[in-house]
């Protein structure tokens, strides 16, 4: 049987239609994505300073073995100060090392959590240098050394002049700044869930994981775009999240979506060979935001405004901060 060119051709065409690599509807394929994983607050927040010992080990524990079963190269930023509990700080020193015995890294977020908005230079850089000396230990005693800075609150300072000098000061000391793309009111559902918890509200605090997942996804969706807007591609991603109750308890959830949306979790290493990162930064301000309106903002564009929070969490946020315009984190 003879079968002309052009029917060979648009045979072809329907079998790669059908085929899993071109497949447009239901089970269709997602880009290929990368995002690194990044949790602030180390090593713990969110709880109002009640979370006993045993249940820090616990979260910690839960938290790290999300990390090992979905293979994901998390880094944690440290706030030395939480460490300083009366009684307590060898242990909490212990939790902390839980993440370098599990093959982590970990960075600097100040000592304190201070914003370097409100904070006179000379102090903010003493707020690094307090916030090293226990990091620095754990990690050299893993062969590492302490190479990323995290600013507490995103917020990189109240001018240009000042946010340029802290950045030589950083760069002096061999730091990294670590940017965040995906940037998010996750932080009003983990106080939340965890004021559910304390008060035995387990109805509540299970609406409020519920609700976290759906709510993140449309976070990753408003920034995909745009990255694509800004550099018409998607870029590698840096997730900012914190260690809390909700994440030990549901960050699989978050991973098992990221897996659907077609992410690959790398190091933030990796994340930040990517050319989006060599990009000019000149915003500075009251508000820290992600890198992505900051890099909009320095082309001239304005900020964005984020997907709002869900109508259940309204009521856990009276003051509107996870809507627009962040003024405040844990």
């Amino acid at each position: 049987m003879r079968v002309s060119l052009s029917k060979i051709a648009v045979l072809l065409f329907v079998a790669l239609l059908a085929s899993p690599a071109m497949s447009f509807g239901h089970g269709a394929q997602r880009p290929r994505r990368q995002v690194a994983v990044t949790f602030d607050d180390l090593p713990f927040t969110g709880d109002g300073g009640k979370t006993s010992l045993g249940e820090l080990r616990e979260y910690t524990s839960k938290l790290l073995r999300t990390f090992a079963a979905d293979k994901i190269p998390a880094i944690g930023f440290v706030n030395e100060r939480k460490l300083e509990r009366e009684g307590e700080r060898e242990a909490r020193v212990a939790v902390l090392k839980m993440w370098t015995d599990a093959g982590l890294e970990l960075g600097n977020h100040t000592f304190a959590h201070a914003s370097l908005y409100r904070t006179p230079l000379a102090q903010f850089q003493q707020q690094v240098i307090d916030g090293e000396p226990v990091t620095r230990s754990l990690l050299a005693a893993r062969g590492m050394k302490l190479r990323y800075f995290r600013h507490p609150f995103l917020n990189t300072g109240p001018d240009l002049k000042t946010k340029e000098a802290f950045e030589q000061f950083l760069a002096a000391r061999g730091y990294r700044v670590a940017p965040v793309t995906i940037d998010n009111a996750e932080w009003i559902f983990a106080q939340a869930y965890a004021q559910a918890l304390q008060r035995g509200d387990r109805d509540t605090a299970r609406r409020i994981a519920d609700e976290y997942v759906p709510y993140m996804e449309r976070m990753f969706e408003f920034y995909e775009r745009m990255s694509v807007e800004l550099f018409g591609r998607e870029i590698a991603q840096t997730l900012l999240v914190h260690a809390n109750a909700l994440n030990a308890d549901h960050f699989g959830r978050v991973v098992h979506m990221l897996r659907q949306r077609g992410y690959e979790f790398v190091t933030l290493d990796a994340a930040l060979r990517d050319k989006a990162y060599e990009h000019r930064d000149t915003y500075t301000g009251e508000v820290g935001i992600s890198w992505l309106q900051r890099w909009a903002i320095t082309r001239g564009g304005k900020f964005k405004k984020e997907p709002a929070l869900p109508d259940y969490m309204q009521q856990f946020d009276p003051a509107g901060s996870g809507s627009q315009f962040k003024t405040a984190k844990d």
